[in-house]
C-alpha cells in the first residue's frame, strides 16, 4: 500500500509540473501574432530547463529517500516478524517441555499432576509433625516459619543424605529442634502410619528434590524468557505467561506459592513474577486453612485471586 501511494504521488507531481510548464503556451502568453516568437520561446525553454529541471532533480532525490526509507521500514518489519516467530517457536517448545516434565514426574503408581496432589498431602502431614515438635520444644515460630520448615522437609526429605541437606538448609533454626523434627519424620512407624492413612503409593518424607528442583527451574526459565523480551517484540507479556499459568493445576500453584515463600524460591518475588503475572491466582478461596496453615491473601495484593473478581 505504501509503494502504491508513493507511485501515485509521483505521477500527480509530474502531471502538475507538466501543466505548469505548458500553461503559458496554452494561455497564448507567447502568441501575440498567432505564431510563437522564436526568441521568447527559446528563453522560455531555457527557463523551464533550468528552473523546473532543478525542481525535478529535487523531487527525484526526495522520492529516492522515500523509497529507501520504505525499504528500510519493510526490512525492519520483516526482521521484527522473524524475531517474533523465533520467540514463539522457542516459547511453544518450552511449553511442550514443561508438559513432558510433568508427565515424567512419578513415584511408584503415581505420576504427573496426580503426584502434586499427593505432595500437598505429604506437606500437610510434615507440617502437622513440625507443629507437634514445636509444641514439645516450646518453639516460638510463626506460621510462615513452620510452613517453611515443613516445605524443606518435603523437598529434601530425611535419610542418610537427605537429612544432611535438610540440616544445612535450616541452620538458622535451633539445631536440637530440627534434629527432633528429623527423627520424628524418619520414624518407621510414623512413615507407615502416614502412608496408610493418606493412601500414598510411596514411602513419605524421603524427599522430592530430584523432581521438584528440575520442575521449578524449568518453570522459572519459561517465565523469565517471556519477561526478558522487548515490549515491541511481543506486546502484552501477560497473555503469554497466562498461557503458562493455564498449564498449572491448583495443587501445582499451591506448591509454587509455598516454594516462593522460602529462600530457595525468593526470586519469584524479587523479579516480581508472582505479582506481575499472577502465577497463583487460581488457588481457590478455602484451599489453605487460614488457622492451621496460612492466609495467602496476606502475601498478595487485594483483588489478586480469581475468586476476588466480580462475577
Amino acid at each position: 500500500m505504501k509503494s502504491r501511494a508513493i507511485v501515485f504521488l509521483l505521477v500527480l507531481i509530474c502531471v502538475a509540473l507538466f501543466a505548469a510548464v505548458n500553461a503559458p503556451l496554452i494561455l497564448n502568453h507567447y502568441r501575440p501574432f498567432s505564431q510563437p516568437e522564436a526568441e521568447l520561446a527559446e528563453h522560455y525553454g531555457a527557463f523551464v530547463g533550468g528552473y523546473f529541471g532543478s525542481i525535478f532533480a529535487l523531487v527525484s532525490v526526495c522520492f529516492l529517500f522515500l523509497t529507501l526509507r520504505s525499504q528500510q521500514t519493510a526490512t525492519a518489519e520483516q526482521n521484527l516478524a522473524n524475531a517474533r516467530q523465533h520467540f514463539e517457536t522457542k516459547y511453544f517448545e518450552l511449553l511442550r517441555m514443561h508438559r513432558d516434565n510433568v508427565q515424567e514426574i512419578g513415584m511408584k503408581e503415581s505420576s504427573g499432576r496426580r503426584l502434586f496432589v499427593l505432595m500437598m498431602r505429604e506437606l500437610r502431614e510434615a507440617l502437622r509433625i513440625v507443629k507437634d515438635v514445636a509444641v514439645e520444644f516450646d518453639a516460638d515460630l510463626s506460621e510462615e516459619q513452620l510452613q517453611q520448615i515443613a516445605y524443606y522437609c518435603l523437598f529434601y526429605g530425611v535419610g542418610p543424605n537427605s537429612s544432611r541437606m535438610l540440616r544445612i538448609s535450616l541452620t538458622h533454626y535451633d539445631r536440637e529442634f530440627i534434629g527432633a523434627v528429623e527423627r520424628a519424620l524418619n520414624n518407621p512407624d510414623t512413615k507407615a502410619t502416614v502412608k496408610a492413612e493418606r493412601k500414598f503409593s510411596y514411602t513419605p518424607f524421603e524427599g522430592h528434590q530430584s523432581r521438584l528442583g528440575h520442575y521449578y527451574r524449568h518453570l522459572y526459565q519459561m517465565v523469565q524468557y517471556v519477561n526478558e523480551q522487548p515490549d515491541e517484540l511481543i506486546g502484552d507479556k501477560y497473555k503469554y505467561v497466562k498461557t503458562i499459568r493455564a498449564q498449572l493445576s491448583t495443587h501445582e500453584q499451591a506448591l509454587l506459592l509455598i516454594n516462593s515463600l522460602t529462600p530457595m524460591g525468593r526470586k519469584w518475588w524479587t523479579m516480581n513474577f508472582m505479582v506481575r503475572y499472577k502465577l497463583v491466582k487460581n488457588i481457590p478461596r478455602m484451599f489453605f486453612d487460614r488457622e492451621s496453615e496460612f492466609d495467602p491473601c496476606t502475601k498478595l495484593p487485594r483483588g489478586y485471586f480469581e475468586w476476588e473478581q466480580p462475577a
